[in-house]
């Protein structure tokens, strides 16, 4: 993962003495999020019968460690259950803040594979997925290139997120999941300040393939956000595509911006993605990171500002240099608007 600011664009900026403030306004992709990299999330249930529980804990351990919580391994088995089992699971409850819901799925496969994988994009931590002729549940952890993956705790089935065909249940057959319908240990909710939540980014777009903008921006208390933008930018550093909206209001998903930004149609070859937020203050907020186009499998992460401990770091730092860095960064921003001219 490249965690620097798009090289063609630091030369640029470089030319305007303005690196600085480059670094107060546009923050690297850094410590992102990839909940496809197994970092010990998954393990198999402890006896016969405890499909949905082992299920749940996995999806709360990725949603834990998704949530920047230090003790996320601690998320087992045997912790849910006091909470979330009554001779099975049940249909609503909370762990560590976490809330836990139920819902069912419609019975025509075209309209059930749409519905999971529109829930997969909002819930990267993945759902539990129930297979009542089995009967037997998994953790349904992502659609990536067409395919479903899972975790299945079964003790037959291979370890490790695999391709659903390789588990004991099926999309087709599969009736009801349950998701975390309510989050109160994000590190968002902690935090106050302009900032970007679970802002999903591009590391390889397979050709031909697209990208659903997810994540929010998100303003300090008292204040409001006043234009979120979005832009691709090519090797040359040349908008080819762009998006704005002017929010006015104190959150915006870029999910709106999602039809205007059309990754399918870029051609192979190197790009930056962008987003550029500001608020009713003035102050402004980049996120930037570099991507490709190639025949490879597509891969995205996830990236959270509040979790950018160095980006932190130079906010503050950068905060109390002289007017003339002050004015930098003011010009800086005003070039990166011109993008979208």
């Amino acid at each position: 993962m490249n965690t620097a600011a798009p090289h063609a664009l630091k030369k640029r900026l470089l030319t305007l003495a303005l690196s600085l403030a480059f670094l107060l306004t546009c923050l690297p992709a850094a410590l992102a999020v990839d909940l496809n990299v197994d970092a010990g999330f998954y393990f198999k249930q402890s006896r016969g019968g405890t499909c949905t529980l082992a299920s749940a804990a996995m999806m709360l351990r990725r949603r834990a460690y998704f949530d920047g919580l230090s003790d996320w391994t601690n998320v087992t088995e045997n912790s849910v259950r006091s909470t979330a089992w009554a001779n099975g699971l049940a249909h609503s409850f909370t762990y560590k803040e976490m809330q836990v819901g139920y819902a069912t799925l419609p019975s025509g496969l075209q309209s059930k594979t749409a519905v999971l994988i529109s829930l997969l994009e909002q819930h990267p931590e993945g759902i539990v997925f129930y297979d009542r002729t089995q009967p037997h549940a998994v953790l349904l952890t992502d659609y990536t290139n067409g395919i479903f993956y899972c975790s299945d705790p079964a003790g037959n089935i291979g370890y490790g997120r695999i391709p659903i065909t390789s588990s004991s249940v099926s999309i087709a057959r599969a009736s009801c999941y349950w998701y975390v319908t309510a989050d109160h240990n994000s590190v968002a909710a902690q935090a106050d300040g302009l900032r970007l939540e679970g802002v999903r980014y591009p590391v390889n777009i397979r050709t031909g393939s697209g990208m659903t903008l997810t994540g929010t921006a998100n303003s300090a208390t008292g204040t409001t956000l006043t234009s979120v933008q979005v832009a691709i930018l090519d090797a040359a550093d040349q908008t080819v595509q762009s998006a704005a909206a002017q929010a006015n209001a104190a959150a915006f998903s870029l999910n709106t911006l999602d039809s205007q930004i059309r990754f399918g149609e870029l051609p192979e070859g190197s790009y930056s993605y962008m987003v550029l937020v500001t608020d009713s203050t003035g102050e402004s907020l980049c996120f930037a990171s570099d991507f490709t186009v190639s025949g490879s499998a597509s891969s995205t992460q996830t990236y959270w500002s509040v979790k950018d401990s160095e980006g932190t770091k130079l906010q503050q730092t950068v905060q109390q240099m002289e007017t003339t860095v002050e004015t930098a960064a003011e010009t800086t921003v005003s070039w990166f608007a011109k993008l979208f001219d």
